[in-house]
């Protein structure tokens, strides 16, 4: 299973404690600049705002044998929200923090003003569990709108969070294959992206090209070939992509397009941010009613819990 890394007990938080004053969560400086407004001619880019965050927390933040790497940067309430996976602890850890438009305050956590205190999400993604656990996990948020297969109606839903270049990914393909030909119209298959972008630079876009894909109801065709030809792909990135559109029969126009302009790259950091609120931190992890199955696993082991599941049902 390929895992984003954690430090479980002595993480970025620790490093990060110092930016924590009466207990609010109020972002430091971390430049020299005592600077503490914004205006729109200082904000940067996200890439230049991800490149300097993320040398400066591993030269100043964090414990020794401990690395970050800034996995996705989006937009929230007029800051850039960083998801954070550490490695090098005995587990990958997933954290989320926030930096300024310009650069110079960072948030290690924030406070929803509009939510109650008791809903506030926690910072650090819940451990993983591997190969199973028996703790069910709420389905009621993790089914988004994304790619499926089966019965739209059925009481075993089953949520598969994915990784395109990852190679535990592409050995459990055909296992995926098989689990939806054998259980058919008995299951609800989900399927979500988890790009890990420091491993694998390609995945993000892959997963993209593969929403486009499905624009053009030919997500799971699109999904086989991104796996089959993982190894072509892998270096030759859009233009690999665009031609198996081609290869496929899609409006290649639309395709492109859709492609182009990053019109997915929003839903798939969503299903990202999801997978980590739920605890995922490798790929593959799949989600069976509720119930955790990480890694690359035999039919065997899917077998057995959704017939349990079925079970259940009557």
């Amino acid at each position: 299973m390929e895992k984003k890394e954690s430090d479980v007990t002595r993480t970025l938080m620790i490093g990060l404690a110092i930016g924590l004053i009466l207990g609010g969560v109020i972002g430091f400086l971390y430049s020299n600049t005592t600077e503490r407004e914004q205006s729109s001619s200082s904000a940067l880019e996200a890439d230049q705002v991800k490149v300097t965050a993320e040398a400066y927390i591993n030269q100043n933040l964090l414990n020794p044998g401990i690395r970050a790497s800034i996995e996705n940067i989006t937009e929230r309430s007029g800051l850039y929200e960083l998801d954070i996976m550490l490695t090098g602890g005995a587990e990958n850890q997933f954290v989320t923090a926030h930096i300024s438009k310009d650069g110079k305050l960072f948030f290690p956590d924030l406070i929803d003003l509009t939510a109650p205190v008791s809903t506030q999400p926690s910072t650090s993604a819940a451990p993983a569990t591997s190969p199973a656990s028996d703790k069910e996990t709420d389905m009621r948020g993790i089914n988004d709108d994304d790619p499926w297969a089966g019965n739209k109606d059925a009481k075993v839903i089953i949520v598969e969070f994915s990784d395109f270049q990852c190679p535990f990914c592409r050995q459990t393909y055909p296992t995926v294959k098989q689990i939806i030909k054998t259980y058919g119209d008995q299951i609800l298959f989900v399927y979500r992206d988890f790009p890990i972008h420091s491993l694998h630079p390609q995945a993000g876009k892959a997963a993209e090209a593969a929403q486009c894909a499905y624009e053009q109801d030919s997500f799971w065709e699109y999904h086989d070939t991104l796996f089959e030809k993982q190894n072509d792909w892998a270096s030759g990135g859009v233009p690999r992509f665009k031609k198996y559109a081609e290869d496929l029969g899609l409006d290649t126009d639309a395709f492109n397009e859709c492609l182009d302009t990053g019109r997915y790259t929003s839903e798939v950091g969503i299903d990202l941010k999801d997978g980590m609120f739920f605890g995922v931190s490798g790929t593959p992890t799949f989600f069976i009613n509720g119930r955790k199955l990480s890694g690359s696993q035999p039919f065997s082991a899917f077998k057995t819990i959704i017939d349990e599941e079925l079970a259940k049902t009557g």
